[in-house]
């Protein structure tokens, strides 16, 4: 696999979203782009397949797949496999070639994390073999790489290849005007189907600037998150702030159920079948779009508050799979509205953009039932309020896991060691340099860097 693009001294990549307003024409030339995509995909699953297949068969070894080997074979096959089977037309002309190559490349980059996660290279979850994509349950979606790509001076419109000058619904300026001044470039843009609206995802390498700017260098904070309470932030002694947990699927779920049971009376592929999908779909975005919208605020006035944040190694997926438990899937619903993950992830990118410094704890650190007071560790179920058997202190789950997280930074553990696992520190550095490195428990020094305890 080619390596992936690093950026030049002192930028970062970031991506920039913005909702597109294309005309009919326009609109139905991108939901061919959709499918021309698929087909590639498809194509070039198929073809890895076969390989595999005759492998075993026979023996004949092949060369490893790479997206330059294969999109040979598809600019040497595509007059053949792009034919409109009514007229019998050859249409890839019809189409930018960056679609047919992402599409391509799509499908190599699956096998390939399909083939480390077997190995164990690659963290999470197993990865399986890449299936087949189908037009409806696809996530559609193509990206240009090269060719035309720029945003227009009048800051409402988007020039990509083949498909021409495309109007936005949001204004532009703050990507143009980087542009403009020579402190971005555009690597690609990204144009996919979000619900009923068709959004770019305009991926550029940025300068940001590399002073800190941290109101507080000095303050050192944990972050505790759940369900209860979205988030809880702390110092090492008192708790400074919460974010309440806003529920907003929960609040919207009696009238999804209502869409829900109304699309499954319709017949599939009818009018009426597609308003009601529509009217689901913009439900969705709406939900997600509210949880987004807060957890970015929040995150970034943390990140631009605080010296250094604390924030607790949880394994989300894993929390995800409960199963077989009482309530488990009401549970399960819980933790997906309150995304309990997003948070951290926020922060990762978020802290080295501010001069800030992010550590992760490690996600075996029983911060909840560890007492703050007297460091002794104890079971308190699900239970929100506890009593400590040592010395009798009251504490408040989140609040007790959010002082011992504050701790954490400065005393690498507190209460019983930790039995396994490794944390995840974030450094400040300079914006393009790595946001993430394992290590040993740290000391917090006065210039606000992570070091290893001596």
């Amino acid at each position: 696999m080619p390596p992936r693009y690093s950026p030049p001294e002192g930028q970062i990549i970031q991506a920039f979203t913005f909702a597109l307003d294309p005309t009919p024409d326009q609109a139905a030339q991108i939901a061919r782009f959709f499918g021309a995509r698929r087909k590639a995909f498809n194509w070039t699953l198929d073809q890895i397949k076969a390989d595999i297949e005759r492998h075993g068969e026979t023996g004949e070894s092949t060369d490893k797949p790479s997206f330059y080997s294969l999109r040979k074979r598809w600019n040497a096959e595509k007059s053949s496999v792009c034919v409109n089977t009514e007229t019998g037309e050859i249409w890839w002309s019809e189409v930018s070639k960056e679609v047919f190559a992402d599409g391509v490349r799509g499908a190599v980059d699956g096998y390939w994390r399909w083939q480390k996660s077997r190995a164990g290279e690659i963290k999470g979850r197993r990865v399986g073999f890449p299936r087949f994509k189908k037009r409806g349950r696809d996530r559609d979606r193509f990206t240009f790489t090269a060719g035309t790509m720029r945003l227009e001076a009048d800051r409402r419109h988007l020039t990509l290849p083949t498909l021409g000058t495309i109007r936005t619904h949001e204004n532009t300026r703050r990507i143009e005007r980087l542009i403009a001044l020579d402190r971005a470039k555009i690597l690609g843009i990204t144009v996919s189907r979000q619900g009923e609206r068709t959004i770019a995802a305009v991926r550029v390498a940025v300068a940001r600037p590399q002073q800190a700017s941290v109101a507080q260098p000095d303050s050192v904070v944990g972050i505790d998150v759940g369900v209860r309470r979205l988030a809880t932030v702390a110092t090492t002694t008192d708790v400074i702030g919460e974010l309440a947990n806003s529920r907003v699927l929960e609040h919207r779920l009696k009238e999804l159920r209502r869409l829900q049971r109304q699309r499954s009376r319709r017949t599939r592929g009818s009018r009426q079948y597609d308003e009601t999908a529509t009217k689901i779909a913009r439900l969705h975005a709406e939900v997600a779009h509210l949880r987004q919208h807060k957890i970015h605020v929040f995150t970034t006035n943390l990140a631009k508050t605080h010296g250094v944040l604390v924030v607790e190694g949880l394994d989300a997926a894993s929390l995800l799979q409960q199963k077989g438990l009482p309530g488990a899937r009401s549970r399960r619903r819980g933790l997906s509205d309150a995304a309990i993950g997003e948070i951290r992830r926020q922060l990762r990118y978020k802290c080295p953009w501010y001069g800030s410094t992010l550590i992760e704890s490690d996600k075996f650190f029983p911060s909840s039932k560890t007492c703050h007071d007297c460091g002794h560790v104890q079971d308190i179920g699900w239970f929100e309020h506890w009593t400590c058997d040592e010395c009798a202190s009251s504490h408040q789950r989140d609040e007790n896991a959010a002082i011992n997280l504050a701790r954490w930074a400065s005393l690498g553990s507190v209460g019983a060691p930790v039995k396994r696992g490794a944390e995840h520190q974030t450094e400040s550095h300079s914006a393009a340099g790595k946001d993430t490195r394992k290590g040993s428990p740290t000391l917090v020094g006065a210039i606000n860097s992570v070091r290893s305890a001596t």
